[in-house]
């Protein structure tokens, strides 16, 4: 079962534990009740959450525009919107870590 998503009222919140200077940007799994992603880009000037949000939405097939980070914006744990039903949310994430 995928805990790293929450019902909001205009899609969903996605839990996410950041990993910041890997050599390749990627989801790469689930941490506890988050979703773990590797970016390459040092946690400066934005840089990383930029970067987190690029790779979360292509890995759930989605447009940027479709993903916000809204909380979390100077730490390694956040909560990204996504312009998704929970439900569907939870199928992609399904689909991806299977």
């Amino acid at each position: 079962m995928i805990d790293c998503v929450r019902e909001h009222p205009d899609g969903a919140i996605l839990l996410v534990r950041v990993i910041p200077g890997a050599s390749a940007a990627k989801v790469v799994g689930l941490q506890g009740e988050s979703l773990k992603v590797r970016v390459c880009s040092p946690p400066v000037d934005g840089r990383a959450n930029e970067e987190v949000l690029r790779v979360v939405a292509g890995a759930l097939q989605v447009k940027i525009r479709e993903v916000e980070l809204i909380a979390g914006h100077s730490g390694r744990s956040k909560q990204i919107l996504v312009a998704l039903p929970a439900a569907e949310l939870r199928r992609r994430l399904e689909d991806l870590l299977s």
